[in-house]
């Protein structure tokens, strides 16, 4: 298998990104502590925005006349373990839109290992003004959610 950029890549509206435990990603007994797979989860949707309308920066950038600045807040999570990760692993972390509403975001999250599971989680992720009041999702960043929705519904 080619191995992934360090950057991820997109492939039928799934994102995949390279992740490497690290020492610091564990307890003392060299395995994963359960808190950082939520600090994994959150690199790996982070990089799948990165550079696009629905990109932190951008949104955070909107002006007040047009309705921002606006950012994300993590309004549910839901992590299931399925096997443990332990110092040196090579990870992937995987990221794709299950469904788009009008001020938030359904999202599923998995990390695998040699193609095996290792932790998964179910997110809704909103969208803010600097009130933390929920606000509909500008259009531009709305049709990124859409489209990477669609392309992997179409890729089923």
């Amino acid at each position: 298998m080619t191995p992934l950029p360090a950057h991820g890549e997109r492939k039928d509206g799934i994102f995949a990104f390279p992740i490497r435990v690290y020492y610091e990603d564990t307890d003392v007994g060299g395995m994963v502590y359960h808190g950082r797979y939520v600090s994994f989860f959150e690199r790996v949707r982070s990089e799948s925005i990165r550079g696009t309308a629905a990109d932190v920066d951008a949104l955070f950038d909107i002006p007040e006349s047009e309705g921002g600045p606006l950012t994300y807040v993590v309004s549910k999570i839901a992590v299931s373990y399925h096997t443990q990760a332990k110092v040196g692993d090579v990870l992937i972390g995987y990221s794709t839109v299950k469904k788009v509403r009008a001020a938030a975001i359904e999202i599923d999250q998995w990390i695998e290992r040699d193609g095996e599971r290792v932790a998964s989680a179910e997110l809704v992720v909103a969208i803010v003004d600097k009130t933390g009041r929920p606000q509909r999702w500008p259009s531009d960043a709305r049709a990124c959610w859409q489209e990477w929705m669609n392309d992997a519904a179409n890729a089923v």
